[in-house]
Parts: C-alpha cells; structure tokens; sequence
C-alpha cells in the first residue's frame, strides 16, 4: 500500500508539472499532497508495527498486579533497613588529607 501512494503522488506531481490548466494543475497537486500524506503515515504505521512486541508477549493484568505488588514490598522493605541504619553495612572510611 505504500507504493501505492508514492505512485499515486507521483502521477499527482507528474500531471500538475505536464499540464497546461489551472484546474487540472490544482487536481493533480491536490491529488500529490493527499498522496504524500499517506505515504507518510503508511511508512510511520510499517515502521511502528515491525519494531513493536506482539500481543503474546504483553503482560496481563493480574501479573502486572503481582509485579507492582512485589516491587512496593521491595521498597518497604529497603525504608525499614534505611529506617534502622540498616546493620550489617560499615560505612566507608573516610580519608584525610595530608598537607603536602
């Protein structure tokens, strides 16, 4: 279908070039400019669906659920080893600078 309406604009393009009247020129610019819009969105909608997942691949939303479920419970538990400074981590030594 692309090449459909690159040819189709080309024709539109061609005819409005080769023609002696007004109204033709105007038909065959508008019939280019319609071409060309579709071409556009048709190479954009190719380009989208290639790079896309299927729909086999995409999360249902019960385990969706389960992952933001999982990843809240992740989160407290880090702010609870944060809140009781977290036993077991030395904190890194700090280093003094000797004058030189």
């Amino acid at each position: 279908m692309r090449v459909f309406w690159v040819l189709l604009s080309l024709a539109g393009l061609t005819l409005a070039i080769l023609t002696y009247s007004p109204g033709l020129m105007a038909l065959g610019l508008g019939i280019a400019f319609i071409g060309m819009f579709c071409a556009v969105f048709a190479f954009a909608a190719a380009r989208i669906e290639a790079t896309s997942r299927p729909d086999s691949a995409l999360l249902t939303p019960e385990v969706l659920a389960q992952v933001r479920a999982r990843a809240q419970q992740q989160q407290q538990q880090s702010q609870q080893q944060r809140a009781a400074g977290a036993p077991g981590q030395v904190p890194p030594p700090v280093r003094q600078r000797t004058p030189d």
